[in-house]
Order: structure tokens, then C-alpha cells, then sequence
């Protein structure tokens, strides 16, 4: 918990419980949670704290640049803590998210493409998992 309160305290963050609560969930889940599933485990062990509140401490969170959101579904967010560019898999039977890690073009690499400065990307594949695949 204290390194989850230096990195808030490093991100001009106040580190609440709540904020903290759900901070240390993100690191130490192994999934990509949406808002909603963030707000079902926060209200296990806070049972005042409202989906607002959550989805207000994501927001921060982003703004802060310790977390990041992903719009793979275009339905929901999901978020995660890992920041390293890196890009997802989507399965459209299970609806897991994995991380892909491949390398990444020049483009991207260098943050710009044909003189544009590029800020931000997210790559998205979308098909069926290996797990889901073996069980067609």
C-alpha cells in the first residue's frame, strides 16, 4: 500500500482509501476490468461508495496518466495499469481481453507518420481465442 500511495501522491492524486482501494485492484488484477466490474469488488469491501465515485477515481486516474482506458467492446471501458505500449485481442465468444505483445512498427516507434506526431494508439484485434478455438 505505500507504493500505491507514492504513486498517487507522485501524480498530484489524494490518496483516499478509495482511490488506493481501487488503484491496488487494478495492479494486481490480471485482467482488464470494465467500470462496472471495478465498482463490484470496491462495493464488497465499501459498500457506500458509488459507481460515480469509481468511474470519477478512473477518470483521474487517466487524466493522471496511471492508468489507461481501452474502448474495445465501443459498449464499455475497461482500464488497466499496465502503460507500456502494447496492443489487445479481443474475444468476440469469450469477451477476455489479452495483451498482445508484438513489436511495433517504425511509426510507432518514433511517435509520428508522414510529419503527424502521434500522442496515442491502441491496437485492437478482434477473433476468437486460442482457448475458445479448441473448443469449437
Amino acid at each position: 500500500m505505500e507504493n500505491v500511495y507514492k504513486i498517487l501522491s507522485e501524480n498530484k492524486l489524494k490518496a483516499t482509501p478509495q482511490r488506493m482501494f481501487v488503484y491496488s485492484l487494478l495492479v494486481k488484477s490480471n485482467k482488464h476490468l470494465s467500470a462496472e466490474e471495478i465498482y463490484g469488488k470496491v462495493k464488497k469491501s465499501m459498500p457506500a461508495i458509488s459507481f460515480a465515485t469509481v468511474y470519477a477515481i478512473l477518470r483521474s486516474f487517466k487524466e493522471a496518466g496511471i492508468v489507461k482506458e481501452l474502448r474495445i467492446d465501443f459498449e464499455r471501458s475497461f482500464f488497466e495499469s499496465r502503460l507500456d505500449e502494447h496492443h489487445h485481442f479481443y474475444c468476440e465468444k469469450c469477451e477476455n481481453i489479452y495483451d498482445v505483445d508484438i513489436p511495433l512498427c517504425c511509426a510507432l516507434e518514433n511517435k509520428e507518420i508522414d510529419g503527424h506526431k502521434i500522442k496515442e494508439f491502441e491496437g485492437y484485434f478482434h477473433g476468437i481465442c486460442k482457448k475458445c478455438n479448441r473448443n469449437l
